[in-house]
């Protein structure tokens, strides 16, 4: 695939002074040569065609600038942007909007326009100064419409919509442009989820059957993810990291980028990376001591299984603890998150028993640990030896801490075995919380 977008050597500041006809965004008072807002610092990019990228950053990192720099809304920059070859700088804005469209987070004209009338605005690319519109521009109208799922609002008023129509409308009206790349400004960021899926779902189809070239900016990381096949992170207005979803939305990007620690994993239903905030609202920018006496650091183990390991890996993990894990299925969600934090674990094969070797794997772990954690893991007959292997940390000595959750009862599926042990592990005098707040106390 050849690059459509190429951005070299990019500087733009809304501080700089602009001749009055080249101001966009005013300043505050109307008077003066100069703008405030984000700067753009360095950027460099080359955005394939055919692809789908998202843009993520914090606030004021310059996603949004960006995207007007790109579409040849601001200008007073330095280097250079280049589409289909073709430096934006040497086009007209009807060149330049036959090859780019933008959908904006929220279009507000500045009169109460017909739905109909609003997108056959957007053929004006293709109309001369003095021309008028061709039964061309009325079969392209029509053909989008239906594709944007707006054809029944066609007469209506744009101000009588719904939030979800409105953007429907903004979508057809920069399809209509027939570009071969389109922009999204954080398109979905004030929609209910239900048409944010369905927006997302259009922009995909696009991209895989029309071969539209999407570079969008996101809010929501995971509806990034969800579609896009590439992302670019922006900070302080330079590009920070770029590449496939898989390789680059991680912990440490997300971290470096934002300045948020975060749980990544994969969604087990999707496969896809998902990301959301740590868990029970732990403070984990608290200082906490992670040496043993000897003055290593502290080793931690903890039992998987289910997912419920996940939450205490990452706060173990983000708290600057040594830590291991195991006996853990291949497709679990705590084998993916091990994995994600590169922490040392013991697997077993899908849907398989725990085999004698991965216990005795696991015994190892436990043995070289200071402290060893249980999570509420529900317990069958396959991954009843992570239970057994708690029973034997307490008889060589090791400090263990049961994170209780629900009732063991209702996590015994052992026919009543688990359930037994569970509760003579607990009358030997291990520690007991209800959930991972109370363990930053304890270890």
């Amino acid at each position: 695939m050849e690059s459509i977008i190429s951005i070299k050597n990019l500087n733009f500041s809304y501080n700089t002074p602009y001749p009055k006809k080249d101001r966009i965004v005013p300043d505050g008072n109307g008077s003066s040569g100069y703008f405030s807002g984000n700067t753009i610092n360095n950027f460099n990019l080359e955005i394939l065609e055919g692809s789908f990228v998202s843009i993520l950053g914090p606030n004021g990192s310059g996603k949004s600038t960006l995207i007007s720099l790109i579409s040849g809304v601001l200008k007073g920059y330095t280097g250079e942007i280049e589409i289909s070859g073709k430096n934006i700088l040497k086009m007209n804005s009807k060149e330049i909007a036959r090859l780019v469209a933008v959908v904006p987070q929220y279009t507000s004209p500045a009169f109460d326009f017909s739905v109909y009338d609003l997108i056959l605005m957007g053929r004006y690319p293709y109309i001369s100064r003095y021309g008028t519109e061709k039964s061309a521009d009325f079969e392209v109208v029509e053909n989008v419409m239906e594709q944007a799922k707006v054809t029944g609002l066609k007469n209506k008023k744009f101000n009588e919509l719904s939030g979800g129509e409105k953007q429907r409308v903004a979508i057809a009206q920069a399809l209509v442009q027939e570009t071969p790349v389109l922009l999204l400004d954080e398109p979905t960021s004030h929609l209910d989820i239900n048409f944010q899926i369905e927006l997302m779902e259009l922009f995909r189809r696009l991209n895989t059957v029309e071969n539209k070239t999407i570079l969008g900016v996101f809010h929501d990381i995971n509806l990034a993810v969800s579609f896009a096949e590439s992302a670019v992170f922006m900070k302080n207005g330079s590009v920070y990291t770029k590449g496939r979803i898989d390789g680059t939305v991680n912990r440490e990007n997300i971290r470096a980028a934002f300045g948020s620690d975060v749980y990544v994993g994969k969604n087990p239903v999707t496969g896809k990376i998902y990301v959301s905030p740590y868990f029970s609202g732990i403070d984990f920018a608290e200082k906490k001591d992670v040496t043993a006496p000897e003055g290593r650091l502290k080793k931690i183990h903890v039992i998987g299984g289910g997912g419920e390991a996940s939450p205490v890996l990452n706060y173990l993990n983000a708290s600057g603890y040594q830590v291991t894990c195991g006996v853990v299925n291949n497709f679990d969600n705590d084998l993916d998150t091990a994995i994600h934090l590169g922490i040392a674990y013991v697997s077993e094969a899908p849907f398989s028993p725990i085999s004698l070797y991965s216990q005795n794997k696991n015994m190892e772990y436990i043995r070289q640990s200071d402290i060893v954690i249980l999570p509420p893991v529900a317990f069958g007959h396959g991954n009843f030896p992570n239970l057994i292997v708690v029973k034997e940390a307490l008889d060589i000595g090791k400090k263990v801490i049961i994170i209780t959750g629900s009732n063991i009862k209702d996590r015994d599926y052992t026919g009543g075995k688990a359930s037994e042990l569970y509760e003579k592990i607990i009358r030997k005098g291990v520690i007991t919380v209800e959930s991972i707040n109370q363990l930053k106390n304890l270890i």
